[in-house]
Formats: C-alpha cells, sequence, structure tokens
C-alpha cells in the first residue's frame, strides 16, 4: 500500500522595484500533512498480483526489497540572487515503510529510507530571510520491519531537516526559528521473531537537522532551536544472538558554516535525545559481540571555514545560549556539543 497526500502550498514570487535592484522575493506558507507510506504483509499475498513480489516475500526469500518515502515542502532552489524569501511551515511531514514478514526468512537484503524537507533555499546571493519550523509542525519517520529469520542484510535509515538556507556568496540579514513544541523524530524498527545468523548485518542510523546555514559571508543573523529532536534505534532478536548491527543517531541544531560572520545570535532551549537499544525475545538487553553503538548531538555549532581570497581578521560578534538537554545511550560512543567554535583555515 502506498499513498500520499500533499500539504497546501502558498507561493509568491515577485521582482519589484521596492526589492534591491528588482531582484525576486519568495513567500512560502504550507499547513496540512504530507504523507507517504508503503506497507507490505504477507498475510495479504494473495492481493499481490506483481509475480516478482510475490516470488521475493516466498517464506524463504532471496529477493531485495527497497522501501523509499521522501517529502519536501517550501523549497526555493535559484542560480541568481534573491531579495527576500519567507518561508512558514506549521504542518506535519511523515514517512511510514512498514514490513510485516514475520514468517518469512529473509536471504536477500531489505532497505528502508525516509526523508523530509521543510524550508529551504539555495541560491548565488541571498538579501534577507525568515525560516518558520512553527509550534504545531512535526516531521516524522518510522522504518519498521518484521522477518523471522535473517541471513542477508536491513538497512534503516531517516532524516530530518528543517530550515536550511545556503548561500554560494552571502547572505544578509537571517532570521532561523524552530518553535516550542515542534518535534523531529526517527524511529528504526526491527523485529526478528527466530534469529540472526552470524553472516547477516543490520544498520539503523537516524540524522535530525534544525536551523542549518551555509555561506561564504554571513552579515546578521538571529537563530532560536526550542523543539525536539530524537532518534530511536531498536532491534528485537528472538534468540538474543546477534549477526552484526549498527546502530547511529545524529541531532543538528542551529549550525552556521561561513569564512565572515558579522554579528550571530544563537538561542537554544530544546530537547535532543539518541536512544539505540538491541534486546532479547525476553526484553533484556543484549550488548557486546557485533552491536556498535554511536551518536552525535551538536547544538550551536560555529564552523570558520577559508575565505575565497585567502586570510581574514575581521572581528566576529557572537552571543550563544544552551539551556536544554542532551541525552544519549548504548554501548559505543557518544558525542555530545553545545557552544562550539570550529576554525577550519
Amino acid at each position: 500500500m502506498r499513498r500520499l497526500v500533499v500539504a497546501y502550498i502558498a507561493i509568491l514570487l515577485t521582482s519589484t522595484a521596492s526589492g534591491q535592484e528588482g531582484l525576486p522575493s519568495v513567500s512560502q506558507h504550507a499547513i496540512g500533512a504530507q504523507i507517504a507510506e508503503n506497507a507490505i504483509d504477507s498475510g495479504g499475498l494473495e492481493s499481490l498480483t506483481d509475480a516478482y513480489m510475490s516470488q521475493m516475500l516466498n517464506f524463504a526469500s532471496t529477493g531485495n526489497l527497497s522501501q523509499f518515502g521522501s517529502n519536501a515542502i517550501n523549497s526555493v532552489v535559484y542560480s541568481g540572487n534573491l531579495d527576500h524569501v519567507v518561508q512558514r511551515f506549521n504542518g506535519t511531514q511523515s514517512v511510514g515503510n512498514k514490513l510485516a514478514l514475520g514468517v518469512v526468512d529473509v536471504f536477500g537484503n531489505i532497505s528502508q529510507t525516509g526523508n523530509n524537507l521543510a524550508g529551504s533555499v539555495i541560491s548565488n546571493r541571498l538579501e534577507f530571510a525568515d525560516q518558520l519550523f512553527g509550534a504545531d509542525a512535526r516531521q516524522s519517520v518510522l522504518n519498521s520491519a518484521e522477518i523471522a529469520i535473517l541471513y542477508g542484510s536491513v538497512a534503516q535509515y531517516g532524516a530530518n531537516i528543517a530550515n536550511y538556507a545556503e548561500a554560494a556568496v552571502a547572505i544578509g540579514t537571517a532570521t532561523q526559528t524552530i518553535e516550542t513544541g515542534a518535534v523531529q523524530q526517527i524511529d528504526n524498527r526491527l523485529e526478528v521473531a527466530a534469529m540472526m545468523t552470524v553472516s547477516a548485518a543490520v544498520t539503523q542510523r537516524g540524522e535530525n537537522f534544525g536551523n542549518i546555514m551555509i555561506s561564504d559571508t554571513v552579515d546578521q543573523v538571529t537563530r532560536k532551536f526550542a523543539g525536539d529532536q530524537k532518534v530511536l534505534n531498536v532491534v528485537v532478536l528472538g534468540d538474543g544472538a546477534s549477526g552484526v548491527i549498527s546502530q547511529h543517531g545524529s541531532n543538528i541544531a542551529n549550525l552556521i558554516m561561513s569564512s565572515r560572520i558579522g554579528s550571530l545570535t544563537q538561542f537554544s532551549t530544546g530537547r535532543q535525545e539518541v536512544i539505540n537499544e538491541v534486546f532479547d525475545s525476553q526484553g533484556s538487553r543484549v550488548q557486546g559481540g557485533g552491536i556498535a553503538q554511536t551518536s552525535d548531538q551538536r547544538v550551536n555549532v560555529i564552523i570558520l571555514t577559508m575565505p575565497a581570497e585567502g586570510g581574514d581578521t575581521a572581528i566576529i560578534n557572537v552571543d550563544q545560549t544552551a539551556e536544554f538537554p542532551q541525552s544519549s545511550n548504548g554501548t559505543g560512543s557518544a558525542s555530545q556539543t553545545g557552544n562550539s567554535l570550529t576554525v577550519d583555515r
């Protein structure tokens, strides 16, 4: 089953004398829902008429299966210069990839991918930008699979991006806001009813990005992150024995990459969380062996790059505040960073 619902989008493109040199301006406002769903249930095979699908979902499957869902809203890509860009999103984006193959032994490869993008502008030069991911806004990805015995591999990946601005030359004045109540969430879930062989492999990865800005020069920027970013990677093994399992979660909020920054104010009061877990059929945690669990969480990150024409001695005025929790679990490496400055010159 596949279902797609596209949200309401209001777009205004103007080129007026009031803008700098008659540069075009864009205003985008979106509400409602974007939904992408892919679902396969082994109990409903009689309804499938495609010969390949029927063969692939035999009780011992050697075929490969890929599920992919993607939503994008309020997006501008322009090779020239832009005057004003205003983007508002107060809706929901969701991707659901679901496999119910609890009686199927999988020898092939299963891939589930979900992506959501809300509020994106890419241009050569951007005079003014105002991006909002509202209090009612939500991005979610759910990749869920149930199989009997895993001989092959399962790869589950999800990504959410909200408020992305990139200009090759310069960004003038910009505001990026993710309000309290906004959510970016990724759930990767796999249940192996019987066992996972030593040659089998599972990869689960989730990435959330909010308020991202990239430009050679940035004049004046104010950004607020007050939402929630969460990644949940869960594997349940029937007999508790694992092959190779890799789980990773990344949450990035208020990141700016530029060679010159005039004035920057960043304020964060939201929450970031990564949970990586492997359980047996009794609900007990499984650790060690071939299980690798990692996380990377960052907020209020500045990366200063080399100017196109060489060194620069300009003064940067930065005000950063981070007042919210970052949490992760798992047995592998975990990185949590707040209010950081990296000089890459």
